[in-house]
């Protein structure tokens, strides 16, 4: 039997309030972090090994535990996520139209055409490089009809 534990779940067993975000905002940030990589090793440390090396039981204890070790990580994160949030609402103020449906045709058109015929396209490369590799003729190209 398989038993599933939500994330809600384990909040309300540990106690840990759950944040509500305005729509779209978690995504949003969840983006901007991944372009900006604000929550990178570098920028917040090797979670998985300062967990490990916490004593500790609670949240409160891991929290002042962890700003001790990294006193800058979270304003570090913030400011570089903030930064990237910037040049996206930049970027999406610049979205017109136009722009959009320049990306609809290029997916549903281009993109699809040339996932359609990739395989035509590998085997024209392949004949091209074998006759500049081994100067190989197809014999029925030669002959005489």
């Amino acid at each position: 039997m398989k038993v599933k534990i939500t994330i809600e779940e384990i909040r309300k067993y540990l106690d840990i309030e759950t944040l509500e975000f305005p729509k779209y905002v978690s995504p949003l940030i969840n983006l901007a972090n991944q372009y900006a990589q604000g929550t990178r090793t570098k920028v917040v440390g090797q979670m998985s090994e300062l967990i490990q090396e916490f004593k500790g039981k609670t949240l409160l204890e891991w929290e002042a535990w962890y700003l001790k070790k990294k006193p800058d990580a979270i304003k570090d994160a913030t400011e570089k996520i903030l930064h990237k949030l910037k040049e996206l609402k930049d970027a999406i103020d610049n979205i017109d139209r136009e722009t959009v449906e320049k990306w609809v045709r290029d997916l549903v058109i281009v993109k699809t055409s040339i996932g359609l015929r990739f395989q035509e396209v590998i085997l024209k490369k392949e004949r091209k490089l074998r006759k500049q590799i081994t100067g190989y003729q197809n014999p029925k190209k030669n002959q005489e009809v």
